[in-house]
């Protein structure tokens, strides 16, 4: 008796083994549609092989094992062509061992793909308690009807009795579990994408409820101070103050347009190979007369590293970084750049003096419209930067402290091209500095 249930949970262990990878390694591989729809199709023919090869116990006349298994979840939930594939693969492997129970086998396929299509579709529209009663119902009756066949045409043997009577209860109990783990398996699937849906629509809900109203406030700002324009009794010098006010309000509204932008923008437009020393440059060239009004004194060690990027996207990124280290330094400091190499990768580390982080907030760091500047931010500036070192297959990591500073650590892939001849140099200038 325990080698029959050991058999017995053998073919079990076959059935269930499709059950649980297959779906899952079809959404996380994102396995195209036309593999798909036959991928399933194709593992229920190998566990049928599986189990009439291992059977749970043979003689001359049958052999026991739950090959209808897979036969009806295939054919119930898979559809015509499924059930006619397995059909033939069941009926054409029996053909290939001895016994007279090939017959019986025959008729029962032929029995399971005939019921299969006439339910198919009402099966699919039930709900999932309901398919699961059916499946175990219809598994029960096809057991019944195999014993039956056997009993009336080749007499079942007294020593194979028992396994004939553990047979009818085993297989609508394996159908039971194995169609509840079926159901449960593609209800935590579908439950997966409507969350992964509805956490996608909350980010876009909760972005454009932000952008609005970033969007408004500067646009409010500069609505009022044109409305004051059209008093008469203003002094020209009072004039050219509220049209600088209304033109930088609306400066600063276009700022966030274009930060939004980046952001959503999900590749770079026009990718060509950068180098890092110049792009730096060029940055701190613009950002120096904002640390001179600071009082911040920039020191850099740089060295002609290539990669590949948009240039625009990456000085953008460079320059929200310093401009954030200047800010975050007002009595004045020290801004740091340094570039070198490790393990091929580019590391860009820009370090401040300033008034650093508490742990809390380098947590949001990123986040939509999360800043430490208060009323002066608009919290796009670092969520900007990470999209764009995200979309050069980079990394980002920052390190801070309360009143010591923060250091931002960029990696980004090296070029490619003249690869070995690139950190030949690097190490020539590292030497030398």
């Amino acid at each position: 008796m325990l080698n029959i249930v050991k058999d017995f949970l053998l073919n079990l262990f076959f059935i269930l083994l499709p059950i649980f990878t297959i779906p899952i390694w079809i959404e996380q591989r994102k396995v195209p549609k036309h593999i798909k729809q036959h991928l399933l199709t194709i593992f229920y023919s190998f566990v049928i092989i599986l189990c009439i090869t291992i059977p749970v116990g043979a003689d001359k006349v049958s052999i026991f094992d739950l090959r209808q298994i897979p036969l009806w979840l295939g054919s119930l939930y898979r559809g015509i062509a499924t059930s006619a594939f397995l059909c033939l693969v069941t009926i054409g492997y029996r053909s290939l061992f001895e016994g007279a129970g090939f017959f019986v086998t025959a008729v029962t396929s032929v029995l399971v793909m005939g019921t299969s299509i006439v339910l198919s579709k009402k099966f699919l529209q039930l709900p999932s308690k309901h398919r699961i009663s059916l499946a175990t119902a219809l598994s029960a009756f096809s057991g019944i009807i195999t014993i039956g066949l056997a009993e009336l045409f080749h007499g079942i043997p007294s020593p194979s009795v028992l396994l004939s009577l553990t047979y009818l209860l085993v297989q609508p109990i394996c159908m039971f579990i194995a169609c509840s783990l079926k159901e449960m398996v593609y209800h935590n699937i579908a439950l997966r994408k409507r969350m992964i849906r509805a956490e996608k629509m909350e980010a876009v809900s909760h972005l454009a409820a932000s952008i609005s109203h970033e969007i408004r406030n500067p646009l409010t700002a500069a609505r009022g101070f044109m409305q004051l324009l059209e008093q008469h009794h203003l002094s020209p010098e009072k004039r050219r103050q509220y049209a600088r006010i209304a033109i930088e309000e609306l400066d600063r509204a276009e700022a966030i347009i274009t930060d939004y932008l980046t952001f959503a923008k999900p590749a770079p437009e026009t990718v060509e190979k950068l180098n890092v020393k110049t792009e730096i440059e060029r940055v701190i060239d613009f950002i120096r007369p904002l640390a001179n009004m600071n009082s911040v004194e920039v020191r850099a060690t740089l060295a002609p590293f290539s990669i590949i990027g948009e240039r625009e996207k990456f000085r953008q990124c460079l320059l929200n970084i310093m401009k954030n280290a200047i800010e975050a330094m007002p009595n004045g400091g020290v801004l740091q750049i340094y570039v070198s190499i490790e393990k091929r990768r580019v590391l860009i580390r820009i370090s401040d003096t300033g008034v650093g982080m508490t742990k809390e907030q380098m947590e949001r760091l990123g986040e939509p419209y999360f800043t430490t500047k208060e009323i002066k931010g608009t919290g796009l500036g670092m969520m900007v930067v990470y999209r764009i070192i995200e979309s050069m297959n980079g990394t980002i990591h920052i390190q801070s402290e309360v009143h010591k500073g923060t250091e931002v650590s960029i990696y980004l892939p090296l070029s490619s091209s003249h690869l070995p001849q690139e950190v030949r140099k690097a190490k020539k200038i590292f030497a030398v500095l």
